[in-house]
């Protein structure tokens, strides 16, 4: 059994796999901003210590 048979590739539709990229780009984006965000929350943590 190849791997495109087991993991149903074959019967994926256009619509499903537009489907999934979307999915994948918006996870891509949701991740980026998380680490935005500890990457900000760090620096003005670490400022605010170097100030006091």
């Amino acid at each position: 059994m190849s791997d495109n048979e087991k993991f149903g590739v074959d019967s994926w539709t256009p619509e499903l796999l537009k489907q999934r990229r979307r999915r994948a780009a918006l996870m891509g984006v949701a991740l980026a901003l998380m680490v935005g965000m500890f990457f900000i929350v760090t620096v003005v943590r670490l400022s605010a210590n170097m100030a006091g």
